[in-house]
């Protein structure tokens, strides 16, 4: 196969594909029937990093600076995630002109992720069909100034974290209890001048990329949701927040909101349940009044969620892009592959929300003492991909429990329902390689997932490797696991 490996069976045939343009590694499986129809189909996971398990018996205050090394693309999202959760087990409670600076660093990752995602791996894929290689450079081909006014956009994106964080990947400035240092004034300035001689990229970027995948209408109403659920933050006042506020669970086909709770401490737990799987590393998310199996309560978390959670992105043209969108998709807005139009309006509430902090000072205290060295914490941000939960326990200021739940965790059992929904009862015998491998490549690059940062680690109630010798209908006849070290 051009894009993966076939298993030919006497009654069953086995279609695996690798997916390509998103960061780590991913196959999509499926099973069909002797005549070549989709009887099921799976998403694998297949990158391990372990990270969470490395990190036990670290100093809880160093957290903030070590899980951002989790992913190179989103690490400034971990760094406030992180020191959010490290607050709530130490103590502390940093003070409001903290959070605005934790807040700026978490707008400037989202800022560079949600152009990065349409430029790179969502309008490629609206090319017309005779573009024969779909990527950024066919769309720099077509669109020079499209691609020239996002890459100018990225880079913004990656200054603003600079600047507040200390340092554009893998940010260092938030400490338990608030920041190490204010931004220096000179940067903010000549950081506030580059907003204001790029808004007309960015004004250039959002209509054109909307455009674009407007045009391509039919591609998106082509791919239908399969999950069940959505979820996202949602500010205290009801308007976009992606730091604070409470975590929303809605309908997926209504967007009713089905439950809400908070976004610190264990309450999370309550709502949402993790599953292993025995053909991925990733351990899956559902809700947790329907968990019976992974593939019931399948919740999907993005740009997407945002967009149907909150009442306004606290910028009036953003909003008005919104209403573009609902005027022709309709609400609510379900479509996976609308994540990347909701990107875009991201990006262009994000640009004005930035600059608007930009032309504030930032005044006393950025500190707070904590107040103890054994506690716990866990909370919940949003990621560019989605919802992000980090969760600590200490002992003497040591960590003796992590757990990590990423987006693209919480979303790899919505792109499975997601590819079920498209391929189940599709006879792919009659199709092409290149067009299964397109189309199962289309829903699962609307996630953009991150594979690296989805796998968890061993712990004493999961080994951290199993190999499963399955039947050609995935039925396990041996089950293979390490030994377990000793004093287990």
């Amino acid at each position: 196969m051009a894009h993966g490996e076939e298993k030919t069976e006497t009654r069953r045939r086995i279609k695996k594909l690798l997916m390509t343009l998103i960061e780590g590694h991913a196959f999509v499986v499926l099973k069909t029937s002797p005549g070549g129809t989709v009887e099921d189909v799976l998403y694998e996971g297949v990158d391990t990093r372990m990270f969470e398990t490395m990190w036990l018996g670290m100093s809880v205050d160093e957290l903030p600076r070590v899980t951002p090394m989790i992913c190179g693309v989103c690490s400034a999202t971990h760094h406030v995630a992180s020191v959010k959760a490290a607050d709530q087990a130490r103590g502390a409670e940093a003070p409001p002109e903290a959070w605005r600076i934790r807040r700026m660093i978490n707008m400037g990752i989202h800022l560079n992720n949600q152009v990065l995602h349409p430029l790179v791996f969502g309008l490629p894929d609206f090319l017309p069909p005779s573009v024969e290689k779909r990527s950024m450079f066919a769309l720099a081909q077509r669109e020079p100034e499209l691609v020239k006014a996002g890459v100018a956009l990225m880079e913004l994106g990656h200054r603003v974290v600079e600047v507040y964080g200390g340092r554009d990947i893998h940010p260092i400035n938030g400490i338990p209890g608030g920041v190490a240092r204010k931004p220096p004034r000179e940067e903010v300035e000549k950081l506030r001048e580059r907003f204001e001689k790029h808004r007309g990229d960015m004004e250039l970027f959002a209509k054109k990329a909307l455009d674009i995948m407007f045009s391509g209408k039919e591609k998106i109403d082509s791919y239908p949701p399969g999950y069940t659920y959505m979820m996202s933050l949602v500010g205290d006042d009801g308007g976009y927040d992606i730091v604070n506020g409470r975590v929303r669970i809605m309908d997926g086909r209504t967007a009713a909101v089905e439950a809400e709770f908070s976004d610190r401490g264990r309450d999370y737990l309550n709502y949402l349940h993790e599953y292993t799987v025995p053909y991925s590393y990733i351990r899956m998310v559902t809700t947790k009044w329907r968990a019976k199996n992974p593939r019931e309560g399948t919740i999907h978390v993005s740009a997407l969620a945002r967009a149907n959670a909150v009442k306004t992105y606290h910028v009036e043209w953003a909003d008005e892009l919104r209403d573009r969108a609902a005027e022709e998709f309709g609400r609510p807005f379900r479509h996976p592959l609308l994540s990347t139009v909701f990107r875009v309006v991201e990006s262009a509430a994000l640009y004005e929300l930035i600059a608007r902090e930009l032309e504030r000072p930032i005044g006393d205290p950025i500190y707070s003492p904590p107040s103890r060295d054994t506690g716990e914490g866990a909370a919940v941000i949003e990621a560019p991909r989605g919802t992000l939960i980090h969760h600590y326990v200490a002992e003497e200021g040591k960590a003796t429990f992590i757990n990590i739940i990423t987006p693209t965790a919480i979303n790899a059992a919505a792109i499975e329902a997601d590819l079920r929904a498209y391929f189940m009862g599709l006879n792919v015998a009659e199709m092409s390689d290149d067009e299964v491998y397109a189309h199962a490549a289309a829903v699962v690059r609307s996630y953009d997932p991150c594979m690296a940062c989805a796998t968890h680690a061993a712990t004493r109630d999961r080994v951290a490797l199993r190999i499963v010798v399955a039947d050609e209908n995935w039925k396990p006849l041996r089950v293979l696991k390490p030994p377990r070290p000793r004093g287990w």
